[in-house]
């Protein structure tokens, strides 16, 4: 019985050794989540104000192709040049970044399916968000951080609400999408961020 109770006991303290390692992953990168956040919520306020001022209405989504990909690369080249920095400081597999690298592919089909052969901008809306719900709200429920728990459930009732979205109101899916950033990025990266601020000031 002892044995058992020192195995279990250990193996509570590598779980909990890996949430604290990707606690403090993402404390550092919190920028990420707010460069992340604004970049979306700049696309969602230009395209709807394009939409709602009827300036080149077709041509608004063209403000995600320009964004988003400026964005990517951006991410790929810091993470590129941070690898071999943070290699060895590396000692267990991340399976959440495949859950985010499984949620752009979603978000990337997205902008090349939908206007080109069904021309919704809300089955975009679903196929990119939805995913990206579920990881953060993985994370969440992972590193049992309650405002994140929170904002991602709220974020997935906004998301299955935006499918009742009469064909009228489609307009206004872009200022649903500002929201989205917000609760599912923006909130948690400054949350992550005041964190990291906190730790390095008490070293």
């Amino acid at each position: 019985f002892k044995t058992m109770e020192l195995q279990v006991a250990d193996s509570l303290k590598i779980i909990q050794s890996v949430i604290n390692q990707r606690k403090q992953k993402y404390e550092e990168n919190g920028f990420f989540l707010i460069f992340w956040s604004v970049l979306i919520m700049l696309a969602g306020t230009v395209q709807f104000a394009m939409l709602i001022a009827n300036y080149y209405p077709k041509q608004s989504g063209f403000v995600w192709l320009i964004l988003m990909p400026i964005g990517f690369f951006y991410s790929l080249w810091t993470k590129i040049k941070n690898t071999k920095r943070k290699k060895a400081e590396k000692s267990y597999n991340d399976w959440t970044d495949w859950l985010w690298f499984i949620a752009g592919i979603n978000a990337i089909i997205a902008f090349i399916i939908p206007w080109s052969i069904f021309d919704s901008f809300l089955i975009a809306f679903l196929i990119i968000y939805l995913p990206f719900t579920f990881v953060t709200l993985t994370m969440a429920l992972q590193m049992k951080m309650k405002l994140w728990i929170a904002t991602s459930l709220v974020a997935l009732l906004l998301i299955y609400a935006g499918i009742f979205v009469p064909f009228s109101y489609e307009i206004y899916l872009p200022l649903l999408c500002v929201v989205l950033a917000a609760l599912l990025f923006l909130v948690p990266g400054i949350q992550f961020h005041n964190k990291y601020k906190k730790r390095s000031n008490v070293r």
